[in-house]
């Protein structure tokens, strides 16, 4: 698809974000250019303070290496592969046209070219299968073509570090994790660290966490208990959305309406995969601690066992999957929902089509329907987290350092904060305009996208080898639905803390 330009393009100097990603290739007493065994004798270290100034010919600061010499990629081209790629969208305002002008800037200026796609030499990168396609990849040598890779918070994502498959992008000068806002906005580069070393990084959405968790409301069934719906957000705003609050308002909405001794209308559905965890971080608690001293299983610590119990009363009191048929399929609670018998869904935000009844034949649901943060435990603090799982990007460990600082770089320009935008950046706008045709008010956008993009975080047990929290505990507790009974949380706990502190000592050794 045809890319729209500027009819004028902005004259202003380089993005700080872009500069700052160079700032590790100077020294930071002398000024002069660190050696490095791992930069490429063709290739020099990029000095920022060697940046010509802007000209009427160059709207942008130009980078050059140290020694004042063009940066020239040798018009390679850099596949970024993903799951989800396809043609590029005409921009829809001023922004999204300065942010392709720049990116044609610097394809153009250091003689490279750059794309998202889910092609690579092996086929189609997919969702469930990345770590081990980049696996395959890496082992059997690679190729001529120039790949960074995306993919999964995962065990195998952790075994693949370990295994030596991703390049160690600290070794790379035009990286800087330290200071570039692209990086430094999210904590990819230190989840998968290894000492020094650095494994992968994270600078879509200019660096922001995607949002991720929170929880749908359906707007009318909060009313017909004779609920405001905005006062969720007025909560979630004045800093009173608590658990408490969220109970108050299920009590009052989980109803049996005719007297059969069954409830007609439910607290709250849910996906376990997705809810565990929001129920432990919102407490400023999670499964596995990452201390000083090492990795640490956190069953035991008071804020987790909160947690875990007040997960267990909300399925033993609000959670309708314990009505839900016996031979229900794991899905029935998405068409369920679309009933319009149950107040809240927790989800995550790709879920809002579905949530909303959005298909191909049109709106299923004519609810209206809000979404909010997951409300505060009383054990958080400053440390409410909204559960993150941002995606990894990585340069396959066979490259050679010429071949990974042309991918890196190139990653890079593609993704380094607009030059003149940097307050549009830094108030989430450009992130915001993309939700908003995809919710059904502006304060699931203004607020409550902002908020969780603002306290994401991550679950330490994800960077662990061999732990795979689903099996191994998500699916071992909430409500069994064949049987219409709570599952038993201590054995669940029991299983996984015998095998994750075998994983959990081993990851320490290493």
């Amino acid at each position: 698809m045809k890319r729209k330009f500027l009819n004028q393009i902005i004259a202003v100097g380089a993005s700080a974000a872009m500069v700052a990603g160079m700032a590790g290739c100077a020294n930071g007493n002398s000024g002069d250019p660190v050696a490095s065994p791992d930069t490429p004798a063709s290739v020099d270290p990029v000095d920022p303070g060697q940046a010509d100034p802007t000209t009427a010919d160059a709207p942008y600061e130009k980078l050059t290496h140290a020694d004042g010499s063009d940066i020239d990629l040798g018009g390679v081209e850099i596949s970024i592969v993903n799951w989800w790629s396809g043609d590029p969208a005409d921009p829809v305002n001023d922004y999204e046209e300065a942010l392709w002008d720049y990116r044609e800037w610097c394809e153009e200026t250091y003689n490279f070219t750059v794309k998202e796609t889910t092609e690579y030499a092996g086929g189609s990168l997919t969702w469930g299968d990345c770590i081990q396609q980049f696996s395959d990849y890496v082992t059997s040598g690679g190729d001529d073509n120039y790949y960074v890779f995306t993919g999964r918070m995962c065990a195998a994502a952790t075994t693949a570090v370990a295994s030596g498959l991703m390049y160690d992008l600290s070794t790379i000068e035009c990286l800087d994790f330290d200071s570039n806002p692209i990086f430094t906005r999210n904590q990819v580069d230190e989840f998968f660290k290894s000492g020094d070393s650095i494994y992968t990084m994270y600078a879509t959405s200019n660096g922001f966490s995607e949002p991720r968790e929170g929880i749908y409301f359906n707007k009318r069934v909060l009313e017909d208990a004779g609920i405001d719906p905005e006062s969720i957000y007025d909560m979630q705003a004045n800093g009173t959305w608590t658990w408490d609050a969220w109970t108050d308002i299920m009590e009052k909405v989980q109803r049996d309406l005719d007297n059969d001794g069954t409830p007609d209308v439910f607290g709250y559905t849910c996906n376990y995969d997705d809810a565990v965890e929001e129920f432990v971080l919102s407490n400023g608690a999670s499964l596995v601690k990452n201390e000083a001293s090492g990795l640490r299983v956190a069953f035991e610590d008071a804020d987790t066992q909160e947690a875990l119990n007040f997960f267990q009363e909300c399925c033993a009191n609000y959670d309708a999957h314990l009505y839900y048929p016996a031979d229900a399929a794991w899905d029935f609670y998405k068409t369920d929902w679309l009933t319009g018998n149950t107040a809240f869904y927790i989800g995550q935000v790709w879920e809002k089509d579905n949530v909303r009844g959005i298909g191909d034949d049109g709106r299923s649901l004519e609810d209206e329907v809000g979404f909010v943060s997951f409300p505060v435990g009383p054990s958080a603090g400053s440390n409410f987290t909204s559960y993150a799982g941002d995606n990894l990007y990585y340069i396959p460990g066979c490259y050679d350092a010429d071949k990974a600082f042309a991918c890196a770089f190139a990653y890079m320009c593609f993704y380094a904060d607009t030059p003149g935008y940097e307050d549009f950046i830094e108030n989430l706008d450009g992130i915001k305009a993309g939700y908003y045709a995809s919710f059904d008010d502006t304060r699931a956008v203004d607020e409550t996208i902002v908020r969780i993009i603002k306290t994401s975080g991550y679950e330490p047990a994800e960077s662990v080898a061999q732990v795979d929290i689903g099996p191994q505990f998500r699916h071992l507790v909430g409500v069994n639905v064949a049987e219409g009974t709570i599952n038993d949380m201590s054995a669940a706990i029991e299983q996984a803390s015998t095998q994750w502190n075998t994983f959990v000592e081993e990851a320490n050794a290493k």
